[in-house]
Formats: C-alpha cells, sequence, structure tokens
C-alpha cells in the first residue's frame, strides 16, 4: 500500500438535486370486502363481548386495547388503515412484527414454506369499548364508504390484547419477586400511570412511580409481585409487556482475570492528543489516582464504595480506551487520544436486579446535562432481545444518539455459547443509533467470533447486530491491559473490552485527522472498513472492525476511497456520483459503499421502529435513465423474500455492500437518494421533516490500473486528501 495516497475527503461537493420519474402498483388483496366483512364482523363481537367484561379499574376510562393483524400483504405503512381509524376515533398506539398463516394468499404473496407462515404487522389499536360497537354496527349494516371498505379488506384478524401476549420471562415459583412493566402512555390519553398504579395495587402489586422512566408513548417501572398477581395486574388494557427484571450483566469474566507484574509499563508524560474530545464511561470505578492526567472519575453515589471486581473491570475497560490492548514485544504505552470522564454507576449501593432502573437513571442524568461525542457501555440487563418489544434501557438511550452526534459503542454480552435464543445480543445492544460490539479471539488475519460473544440477528430496523466484532481476548489469546497497580498489566476476556477498544479506534480517528470527523463519520468509517470473508453475519455482523488506523487511512494506486458528509432534505432527490477514472480500466472494478445516518425512533413500535429512511438507487451510468442496478441488495441479510419484497430494508440506518463489475460495464456510475420520513408507522407531512445528516464512504478498486488514484484527483478538483496531524503515529 502506498502510504502517500490518503483517504479524499469532500465528496458531498460531487452531489447535487436530480428530478427522476418514479412510480408503484396497486397490491393483489387476497381477500374481497364481501369474503372478509363477515369475519371481521364476528370478531369484532367477540372482542366486545370480553371487553364488557373486563374490570373497569382495568379499563383506563373504558378504553381497551385491540390486536389488528393485518394480511401479510400490507406490510408497509402505506397499507395501514389510518381512514378506518379516525372514522371511529380508534388510534394506534404501537405495533410489532409477527408470523401468522393467513386464512388466504394473494397472486404475489405466496406459501413461502411448508408452515405456510408469513411476516405480517400487529397493530395494537386503542379506544372506548363504545367506539369499536360503533365500528361493528357500521360494518353490521354495511355503512362504509368504498375507501373505509378497501381497509377492512386488508384486515387478517381483530381480537383482545390479552395476557398471554402480554407477560414474558416470569419464573415460575410462587415467591414475590422484582419485575419490569412497560405501559402504554400516549398522549392522546390522560392518567394513564395512576391508573395503572391504583389498579396494580388493588391486585396486590407494589409499584415503584418514583423510579418510572418514560418515552414518547411508553412507560417503565419496577414492580414486585407475584406470578398470581401478576396475572391479575396484566389484565390492565394498556399494559404492553411483564417480565422478571433481568440481572445486571457486568463482571461475568470469560476466565478469571490474572494480573502479570513482570511486564513493567510506565506511563506517556504527555497529554492526550485532542482535549476538546469529549468521551464518556459508565462503568465500575477506577479507584486510584494513576490516571488522573487523562480521566476524571465522577462518583455518582459519593459516599458508596466500589468491590475490587466492579473497580477492575472499569480499570480495564478505561485502560482499554486510553492505550488500546498491550501486544507481544510493545516497549511502551501510546499517548491516550482524548481525556475521559469515567462515571462510577456501578458500587455497593447497587444490587443486581431491580436497581438496574438505579443505573440506567444514574447514566440517563448524565447524558441529559453533558453533550458527549463518544461513550461506552459494557454493562446492561443480562436478556436477550426480544423481536416483541424494545426493553427500557433501549427505548431510553435511543433518544440521546439520535442526532448522529453521539458515537456510543454497547458491548453485545457474553452469553454466546448459551442455547439459541438465549444467546442473542443483549440490551442496550439493539439500540439503532449506537455501534454495537462482539468479541473476535484474536489480533491476528485468521480470526473467529469467540464463542462466549451473542449473536443476531437485531430486529428490523437494526438487523445486522452486532455491527462488528473486535477483538475481546480468548483462553489463548487474552486481552492484556495495562494494570495501574504495580505497572504491570492484567490478562482478562469478553464483550466488555471489544466494545472500549472499537471506540478507541473511533476517537483516535478524530484526534488524528485534519478534517470534521463527526462521530458518524467515524462509525461509518469503521463499518467501511469491516473485514468478513466467510463468517455468518448473524453472529459477526458486518465482519471485524480493523485493528489500526492506517487500514482506514491509506489507498493503494489502484483504489480511492471518498467521504461524502452532507444533509438531505426531505423527498429531494439527490444525485451522488461516484468518482471514476477517465483512463481505460485494465480489469474489474470493485465498489464498497457505507452510508451511515442517524434516526428518531418510536419505542412503542418495533415493526416501524426508525423515523427516517433512505431509498438509494444505482446506476452503472448517469446519464441513462433505465441504467439501474441493484447495488445494497438484502439477500442473505434478511431472513425471508417476503422482506425483501417489503420495504423494511428502506429504514435500516446503516447500508454497506461490495460489488464487482466486468471491465466496460460502468461510466460514471451515481447513487440516487431520496429520504422519507415516518412517525408510529404512519406516514407524514415532509414539511414535518427535518433535513436528514447522513455520511457515505464509497470505495473504487480497479484491477491492473495502477494509475486509478492519480487520475481521480485529478479529475475531480474539489475532492482533496485528508491531512493527518504531524504529532500522531498512526501505528497501534
Amino acid at each position: 500500500m502506498n502510504n502517500k495516497n490518503l483517504l479524499l475527503g469532500y465528496g458531498e461537493t460531487l452531489s447535487s438535486p436530480v428530478e427522476l420519474k418514479h412510480g408503484g402498483g396497486d397490491k393483489n388483496c387476497p381477500y374481497t370486502y364481501e369474503e372478509n366483512r363477515p369475519i371481521i364482523l364476528k370478531e369484532l363481537y367477540d372482542f366486545i363481548n370480553v371487553s364488557n367484561k373486563i374490570l373497569d379499574k382495568a379499563k383506563p376510562n373504558n378504553n381497551v386495547v385491540a390486536k389488528l393483524l393485518l394480511h401479510p400483504a400490507f406490510l408497509s405503512k402505506t397499507y395501514f388503515p389510518q381512514a378506518l381509524l379516525r372514522s371511529f376515533s380508534l388510534n394506534m398506539i404501537g405495533s410489532k412484527s409477527v408470523n401468522i398463516v393467513p386464512r388466504g394468499y394473494s397472486k404475489k404473496i405466496k406459501k413461502s414454506n411448508e408452515t405456510g407462515e408469513l411476516s405480517s404487522a400487529c397493530l395494537y389499536i386503542a379506544g372506548s369499548v363504545k367506539s369499536f360497537q360503533t365500528l361493528h354496527d357500521h360494518l353490521e349494516s354495511n355503512d362504509l364508504t368504498e375507501k373505509l371498505k378497501n381497509e377492512i379488506k386488508k384486515i387478517e384478524k381483530i381480537e383482545l390484547f390479552n395476557n398471554n401476549d402480554k407477560i414474558k420471562h416470569i419464573d415460575p415459583s410462587q415467591i414475590e419477586r422484582k419485575i419490569e412493566v412497560a405501559i402504554h402512555t400516549p398522549d392522546d390519553y390522560q392518567n394513564i400511570l395512576p391508573l395503572f398504579a391504583s389498579y396494580a395495587g388493588l391486585c396486590g402489586a407494589k409499584v415503584d412511580m418514583n423510579r418510572v422512566l418514560s418515552v414518547k408513548g411508553l412507560s417503565f417501572l419496577p414492580m414486585i409481585a407475584t406470578p398470581e398477581v401478576i396475572n391479575h395486574v396484566a389484565e390492565f388494557t394498556f399494559l404492553r409487556t411483564v417480565r422478571d427484571l433481568p440481572s445486571l450483566r457486568i463482571n461475568n469474566p470469560v476466565f478469571t482475570r490474572t494480573t502479570d507484574t513482570t511486564k513493567k509499563f510506565l506511563l506517556p508524560d504527555s497529554s492526550a492528543l485532542d482535549k476538546s474530545i469529549k468521551v464518556a464511561i459508565f462503568d465500575g470505578g477506577i479507584g486510584c489516582n494513576d490516571y488522573n492526567k487523562w480521566v476524571n472519575e465522577i462518583k455518582c453515589n459519593p459516599i458508596a464504595n466500589a468491590s475490587s471486581d466492579l473497580l477492575n473491570h472499569g480499570q480495564d475497560v478505561t485502560s482499554t480506551v486510553l492505550f488500546g490492548p498491550i501486544v507481544n514485544g510493545q516497549k511502551e504505552l501510546s499517548v491516550p487520544y482524548a481525556n475521559i470522564d469515567h462515571y462510577r454507576v456501578l458500587d455497593d449501593s447497587i444490587s443486581t436486579d431491580s436497581d438496574l432502573f438505579d443505573v440506567l437513571i444514574r447514566i440517563k442524568s448524565v447524558l441529559e446535562k453533558n453533550d458527549y461525542q463518544y461513550v461506552n457501555l459494557s454493562l446492561g440487563p443480562r436478556l436477550p432481545v426480544d423481536d416483541d418489544d424494545v426493553h427500557v434501557w433501549t427505548s431510553v438511550l435511543e433518544q440521546y444518539f439520535s442526532d448522529g452526534k453521539t458515537l456510543c459503542t454497547v458491548a453485545v454480552g457474553n452469553d454466546g455459547s448459551l442455547p439459541t435464543s438465549l444467546n442473542r445480543i443483549q440490551p442496550p445492544s439493539d439500540l439503532v443509533n449506537a455501534l454495537a460490539v462482539g468479541a473476535a479471539d484474536s489480533l491476528a488475519d485468521n480470526w473467529n467470533r469467540c464463542d462466549y460473544s451473542c449473536v443476531g440477528p437485531g430486529r428490523s430496523p437494526g438487523y445486522v447486530k452486532p455491527d462488528g466484532v473486535a477483538f475481546g481476548g480468548s483462553v489463548e489469546e487474552p486481552f492484556t491491559v495495562y494494570n495501574p497497580y504495580l505497572g504491570g498489566v492484567s490478562q482478562t476476556a469478553g464483550t466488555s473490552f471489544a466494545s472500549p477498544f472499537v471506540l478507541r479506534q473511533a476517537i483516535g480517528l478524530a484526534a488524528s485527522l485534519q478534517h470534521n470527523i463527526t462521530p458518524l463519520t467515524a462509525k461509518t468509517l469503521l463499518i467501511h472498513h469491516t473485514s468478513n470473508s466467510s463468517h455468518d453475519k448473524k453472529e459477526v455482523g458486518w465482519g471485524r472492525f480493523p485493528t489500526n488506523l492506517d487500514e482506514m487511512l491509506y489507498c493503494g494506486d489502484d483504489e480511492v476511497k471518498v467521504i461524502y458528509q452532507d444533509e438531505l432534505a426531505p423527498s429531494q432527490h439527490v444525485r451522488i456520483p461516484i468518482p471514476f477514472p477517465s483512463i481505460p480500466i485494465n480489469g474489474k472494478v470493485h465498489i464498497k459503499a457505507t452510508f451511515c445516518f442517524s434516526s428518531a425512533v418510536d419505542a412503542e413500535h418495533p415493526l416501524n421502529y426508525t423515523r427516517n429512511g433512505l431509498v438509494v438507487v444505482f446506476r452503472t451510468d448517469k446519464d441513462i435513465q433505465n441504467s439501474t442496478k441493484s447495488f445494497f441488495n438484502l439477500k442473505g441479510v434478511y431472513s425471508t423474500e417476503q422482506e425483501l419484497r417489503e420495504d423494511a430494508h428502506k429504514w435500516e440506518t446503516t447500508l454497506h455492500k461490495t460489488q464487482t463489475f466486468l471491465k466496460g460495464t460502468l461510466n460514471n456510475p451515481c447513487f440516487d437518494v431520496i429520504y422519507y420520513g415516518r412517525e408510529a408507522g404512519m406516514s407524514i407531512d415532509t414539511k414535518q421533516l427535518e433535513p436528514l445528516p447522513y455520511v457515505l464512504v464509497v470505495s473504487v478498486k480497479a484491477d491492473n490500473t495502477p494509475e486509478l488514484y492519480n487520475n481521480i484527483v485529478q479529475r475531480y478538483q474539489t475532492l482533496s486528501p485528508i491531512k493527518i496531524k504531524q504529532q500522531v503515529r498512526i501505528n497501534i
């Protein structure tokens, strides 16, 4: 690799608005209105009868919640029955994805396997019993407009949102236990929480209203109850989920941590390379003064002590961000890239169950008051993510990272060797606006996922989780970090250390380059440079993150890498040219592209979680209208053909792909991009949307064309090599 060929910046100077034609078609309905009307009428009748039997105190202001399942042909938000709901004063307060066997199939949506199961949309519909009765009466008298009849055709089933759907992960023993409860609290319905607390108290539960955590549309709170009481509490119509409160996942080492004082290192004399970068670590504390030159330890409870295990974990995570892992033959520690605020959110005043709420409240209070650019979380609930619901940790933290101004790395958990489903990534590593990091077993080129590293997939959106893996240590190759006691080293392993290792790489990019390397840019560069030969995406995400910075900064003579940083206006088509040489190409062309953006979310709608989305069209020739070709093909990413047919991929916040083209098939290629929005799963007026910041990184490499880099630099005068700060040593 030629170290003179630096990564190019200012790719956004090449983009411009463009007018494009686009169109669509109607869905082929599996049922006629006449076929579906008697079925939905009967289900509404049964639903109303059951609703009338629910205790009044379990129905806040006589409101109930129905599960409305759409036929699998109508997953897209544009097919939701908005007019039907508005006409009868009903409101969609949540949604999720479900697998169902429909009563019938259409020409486009066919039976895909032996079970006949297809992915569909389950909508939670709230309203008074009277409103549902009015809908029933109009349907019975056939007094509906053609538009409403068309929406009835899309409904597969309507039924009560019952206890079996709400109660999850409850230990069957009859003792009292600490419980986590999620309640729908939409703006249109008042006093839901006090009414729930009153009803739960009558059932015999002890509700802690002092530790309520609320996000738009949902509220979470801890409760103490027996399983019998939980069954009664779950009848509250606006209750979304109830589960045993999981334990805290921290300090569950893969093997016993060891310390070696025969290997001695001196701490650097220098200050951090870039003191303007703001970094926060939330962990178990440090408990010593050795890092005072670069680290400010803040105790969330000033009078509480922390155990040695918690302090060891906090020291190792902090040392990883400061100096990285220590490798064989290393003589000295690197100068830290940035200063760190280490928040001791774990101490002896925190237990490992209900006080998960206390830990989250501590983190939330810090993020509310401070604007950190880089954050690491190597802790969270020990619980596999659930497709049905977003956990309190994910729901609360998402809002602090949705503007793209903070990059948060999150350890995915160390339960990867457990049986299937129990080995899935753990909250809050399912954050769509964060970087979920699993563990690889080696720093060498020949690596594998550590068997302890939790696996994906995540939800959709956020399907590719973990985002990637990094060295986390193994028995054969431990993760070695500087230990402040006696200047020695400690050997350990876990995703807890892979995560801050990736954060260090991101901070290094910002500290090393004389360019506006935002946290979103650092995230995009890291994902763009992941390596994955044949590893399963469910296990390693996009691949292993780069182990040193120069992998991301330099290009060979036959390739070019360009950063685009810009904003997209709502519903405006933007053409983004891909730099292409004017000289003859002597072999195949390899184009790799990574789009990243951040998005506000609707936590109550796992099915339609992100509010922002992109449609990206690749053209092999920008001057030929019909030269479109699939680029971000998600085959091999999504699990079913139906998901590929629907628009789920449009709402992913990360798109990453490499494509190879034969010689002569490309001529000034480009991406055409359009930005869409939604809220609560519904379409919204584009005037309500804010401009969407995005980052795109594109690599173009041509076989047997060593003049490519120089030709592109000469051809595109607005592109400029990104300069490196002279005092930074790039190799790690």
